[in-house]
């Protein structure tokens, strides 16, 4: 049947009845649903983080080629979720006849290719959504989830159908089965999974050094640990980059090529030449974690933190050098103009095109703070002449400029930045004692070079002994039943209880004894860092049902200390 009444069963027979003749009619050849995930859950404390990999992307139909349509037609990714392992519990979209029949996602992630919206084609009446241009990812964080309660992810993945064929979109399917005995196993999109507080002491993964080697870019490297037990303790890896000229209207501009990412403990190459270094892009997961990156599209002023070091000093004008046919090379680097008197430097004998640049004596020096050390530069004095770098008071288009004079990647001397000066009113020319602090926010280049080391997940044992108080055990009481247990898999009897020991050390004993002092039970508890909890199925060690009545627990955890408490069972 597959309905949820008796006549929802006779529909589905019917159904799939016809859909055998069709079968039949076709040979057997249909659409193809893409590939399907591998899909991982890493459980939390009151979160459940999955992701997957993108095999389906991938995907060909066979069948809408042979028909001459659009055979490369993945769309997008569906997350599902239920506490029931037929996911009957998410099965609640209608076909027109009021039939559940289509389960509804708690997330959906399609291409931004403009196919979006409900398909044209329907199936008794239910279209399919096909999205609303999301983006791609590969990993979701549920955070809607309770403790304790046992969660069935699937992640499908879809395409968009052929409409001029009439083919509706096709999905890959859940694969799950139970059986007479409860046992679940499932197919490699779906997994079973509980959400739970890590054990006592629990010190999470992280990144222990960020080091930002070589290179002056202002765009932020992060972090995102999305699976722990996957972090690799103690290596160490570097980001490399690669830069690349853009042609501009008027200025060539220096940006972003490509990164990589190398295990240096490994001496191995872990991602390679990947353009994800966008502000929102999904850099493909390594060892658990996943980079972030926060890029700035070109080499260009910092307005914020570009400054003279007394605001009354006229503003400043900084850009690329641009006279005739000579465009200035776009370094990046941070700069220091700093005044003094007259001879405190020498501008360069030189010349930019047909226009004489003589050597001057001036007031200023220019300095490369990323690199620490002196810039040549050329100095053409429109404001008098006198050597000092100023502006004419009644005439704004008479301003002095300072054009820098650096050695490029190929270690030929050429112009690179210009300084000018803007007239406001009250304000003033630089005078000796002043420094104009210049810094460029600069993408990530080829000189650019991060290292960074992880850390794994740990335990510290002065933390486990501080919150053995925070144990505690959960219903309690316990009233008839708790929320979590599973749906009872034999036609009589009461079913699976479930008792949770929460917030314990990663290795205890847990010894149960009812108020006359008679050991009921005993529990070991050896599990990984993620796992806190402990259930006890509420049978004795004699594997009867246990007796309503207060028990008394004790938690012995070698190295750490004991716990003792109470609970109620009210049946």
């Amino acid at each position: 049947g597959g309905g949820i009444t008796k006549q929802a069963d006779l529909e589905s027979a019917e159904q799939k009845q016809l859909q055998a003749r069709t079968a039949f009619e076709s040979d057997y050849q249909f659409a193809q649903a893409p590939l399907q995930v591998t899909l991982t859950a890493v459980p939390g404390n009151k979160r459940v983080t999955l992701y997957w990999d993108d095999v389906a992307e991938k995907s060909e139909d066979r069948f809408i080629k042979r028909l001459g349509g659009p055979f490369r037609d993945f769309e997008g990714y569906r997350v599902y979720r239920a506490t029931d392992a037929a996911f009957l519990d998410a099965k609640v979209i209608t076909d027109a006849r009021g039939v559940p029949t289509l389960l509804r996602p708690i997330a959906q992630f399609d291409l931004k290719d403009g196919i979006k919206g409900l398909h044209p084609v329907d199936i008794n009446g239910v279209k399919f959504d096909l999205g609303n241009d999301t983006g791609l990812v590969h990993s979701f964080i549920d955070s809607t989830v309770t403790n304790g309660q046992r969660y069935f992810y699937a992640v499908t993945a879809y395409d968009f159908g052929f409409a001029a064929g009439n083919i509706s979109p096709t999905e890959t399917p859940i694969n799950i089965d139970v059986d007479p005995e409860g046992n679940v196993r499932t197919g490699s999109n779906v997994v079973e999974v509980r959400p739970r507080a890590p054990v006592a002491g629990y010190l999470p993964a992280e990144v222990t050094k960020l080091e930002h080697v070589t290179g002056t870019s202002t765009g932020i490297v992060g972090f995102q640990i999305v699976d722990p037990r996957t972090v690799q303790d103690g290596h160490q890896y570097q980001i490399t980059f690669e830069d690349t000229i853009v042609p501009g209207p008027i200025f060539d501009n220096i940006t972003t090529k490509n990164f990589t990412v190398t295990d240096l403990t490994e001496n191995k190459v872990e991602l390679a030449r990947s353009t994800q270094f966008n502000q929102g892009d999904e850099v493909p997961l390594i060892d658990g974690f996943r980079l972030t990156f926060i890029n700035e599209d070109r080499v260009k002023l910092n307005e914020i933190t570009s400054r003279w070091s007394d605001p009354s000093i006229y503003p400043f004008q900084f850009s690329p050098v641009q006279f005739l046919d000579i465009i200035g090379e776009q370094l990046p680097n941070d700069y220091e103009i700093v005044i003094g008197d007259v001879g405190i430097a020498t501008s360069k004998d030189t010349s930019i095109s047909f226009f004489k640049l003589p050597a001057k004596d001036v007031n200023f020096q220019v300095f490369n703070i990323s690199e620490n050390k002196p810039v040549e530069f050329a100095f053409a004095e429109i404001d008098g002449n006198d050597g000092r770098f100023t502006i004419d008071e009644n005439d704004a288009n008479r301003t002095d400029v300072i054009l820098f004079l650096e050695r490029n990647q190929a270690g030929r001397l050429v112009y690179t930045w210009q300084v000018t000066l803007n007239l406001t009113a009250d304000g003033r020319n630089p005078a000796s004692g002043d420094t104009l602090h210049i810094f460029l926010r600069k993408p990530f280049l080829s000189r650019d070079v991060y290292r960074f080391t992880m850390k794994g997940e740990s335990v510290d044992a002065k933390l486990a002994r501080a919150a053995l108080d925070n144990i505690r055990v959960v219903p309690n009481p316990y009233v008839a039943a708790a929320r979590w247990e599973p749906r009872n898999p034999f036609s009589s009897g009461r079913g699976p209880r479930e008792l949770h020991f929460i917030n314990l050390p990663q290795k205890c004993t847990i010894r149960i004894f009812n108020v006359n002092g008679v050991l009921v039970d005993t529990i070991v508890h050896d599990s990984v860092l993620d796992n806190g909890t402990e259930i006890w199925d509420m049978l004795s060690k004699d594997n009867l049902e246990i007796a309503y009545g207060t028990y008394i627990y004790h938690i012995e955890a070698p190295g750490i200390g004991e716990k003792t408490g109470t609970f109620a069972v009210i049946k």
